[in-house]
């Protein structure tokens, strides 16, 4: 019986599967489709989920294959109206944000990075595998997938569904998602070349007439993404083609001689706003997508999916180590406030960018589908059972946790995410020596912060001997002060 069965391999699955895979835990990740994505169905990956990627060990990889502040150019059908950097909205740069700005990046490179990170723990994905039944009792679930060389079952202790917004995991395991679709709000989309274009910004056009129309350079590639909005009193759009994309082009933008080719996918998509009333049932979880259907406005989906993997991923290998599975009833306590607080946000922010449109305020619309609460940095669970009352800070119990700069035992230079990177609980000391805690959910270590400059003290708000007690996913459990 493997202990964890992940379902699907998008961004999501992989980040459970990477941290599943560096706890020691057996844990097999299964994708229904025969070949790996290669469509750019989310670009944008934010500060917090970057960070993510430096604990698992990944960061470097994404920021090579990714890129920062991308221009916007505004037109006036062919006449530039303006250039500007509005697209890239994160935190002042510090040493608490090693991160600040989101990084832009076509989703199948995120995928890749981590795929090739789960390599090196030992794990692989496996392709061509379709769920095509789900049965659980109080002991596990077993799963049948059909693949090239036929049917079988797979045992598992838990099952998580990160299979995306048609779920069979969430259908099989019964769980009922509730929502809207916004029918006024649908899209074009697609990966497209063309040579006639600066890769270096963004093309956008905004009228009251059309809508939206984007190419977006994807970097590190040769293709744009492209975006355009279907004016709502179109009740029956054409099926996508290269035609249909090349036609809205020169009747929206008029660009002499600009032909797009070679689409590598195109795709008409309907917007809906979801999300299921609960997390877990029994032995099955859901994950992203699955538990939540996002608008595109301030780029949160893949990066919402990505939280979910890194706080159920942890609390399951504790269980499976030994710990009171109770521990798990928490990933839907902090978990559900957190997704219905981005679809809230994340639709507001779509009709805004459609109201600009209306009123052609390209740059209006560019400079508020981002902010602070977009990067995700702020992110907390403070009412959660894991989150300890007492002393506290400039950081509170449930809370990111900063980074900040330090020393080893040598008294060579590193951060205090050098020191979280891991799978372990962190207790950080200032002042005092530490002492040795343990927790009942895993392994603490102790770190005796080493601060010359006084930055972690500030970003921390201890100015005299204190504990932080930090979870395995870069969360405050516990603030003591002298």
């Amino acid at each position: 019986m493997v202990e964890v069965l992940i379902v699907g391999a998008g961004p999501t699955g992989l980040t459970l599967a990477c941290d599943l895979a560096r706890r020691g835990i057996n844990c097999r990740i299964i994708e229904r489709a025969g070949q790996y994505g290669t469509a750019s169905r989310a670009k944008t990956i934010q500060p917090r989920s970057l960070e993510v990627a430096d604990d698992l060990g990944v960061v470097d990889r994404i920021l090579a294959r990714g890129t920062v502040h991308v221009p916007t150019r505004h037109y006036d059908r062919d006449r530039v109206v303006s250039e500007a950097v509005e697209a890239a909205v994160g935190v002042t740069p510090g040493p608490d944000f090693p991160y600040p700005a989101p990084v832009w990046i076509a989703q199948p490179y995120v995928e890749a990075a981590l795929r090739n990170r789960l390599a090196e723990l030992g794990g692989r994905v496996e392709l061509g595998t379709e769920v095509i039944n789900l049965v659980q009792d109080a002991n596990g679930a077993t799963v049948t997938v059909r693949t090239a060389a036929g049917v079988a079952t797979i045992p598992a202790q838990y099952v998580v569904g990160c299979d995306g917004g048609r779920s069979t995991i969430r259908q099989l395991a019964g769980f009922t998602l509730h929502g809207t679709s916004l029918p006024e709000h649908r899209w074009y989309l697609g990966d497209v070349r063309t040579d006639r274009l600066d890769r270096h910004c963004q093309h956008l056009w905004m009228t009251p007439e059309h809508g939206v129309l984007s190419l977006f350079p994807l970097p590190h590639t040769d293709t744009f993404q492209f975006q355009a909005s279907i004016p709502a009193d179109d009740h029956e759009p054409a099926e996508p083609s290269l035609e249909l994309y090349q036609q809205i082009l020169d009747e929206r933008a008029g660009l002499s001689g600009v032909r797009l080719s070679d689409p590598s996918w195109l795709s008409l998509y309907r917007i809906n706003v979801a999300m299921v009333d609960r997390y877990r049932i029994g032995r099955v979880f859901l994950a992203g997508d699955a538990a939540h259907v996002h608008s595109p406005g301030g780029g949160q989906g893949m990066n919402t999916g990505i939280q979910d993997a890194y706080n159920l991923g942890w609390k399951l290998a504790a269980v499976l180590s030994g710990t009171d599975a109770t521990l798990l009833d928490t990933y839907q306590t902090e978990r559900m406030p957190i997704a219905r607080a981005v679809l809230d946000d994340s639709t507001a922010r779509l009709h805004m960018l459609m109201r600009a449109a209306g009123d052609g305020d390209g740059q209006r619309a560019q400079r508020d589908l981002t902010d602070d609460f977009t990067t995700g940095l702020t992110i907390a669970y403070p009412g959660s059972p894991l989150s300890c009352p007492g002393s506290a800070g400039r950081v509170r119990a449930g809370d990111r946790a900063p980074d900040a700069p330090s020393r080893d035992t040598d008294g060579r230079p590193i951060r205090l995410f050098d020191i979280f990177r891991g799978p372990h609980w962190t207790l950080l000391a200032f002042g005092a020596a530490p002492h040795l805690v343990d927790t009942p959910y895993g392994p603490v270590r102790a770190h005796a912060v080493t601060d010359q400059t006084g930055t972690a003290r500030r970003v921390y708000g201890i100015p005299g001997d204190g504990t932080v007690l930090i979870r395995p996913d870069g969360h405050i459990a516990a603030v003591e002060m002298a």
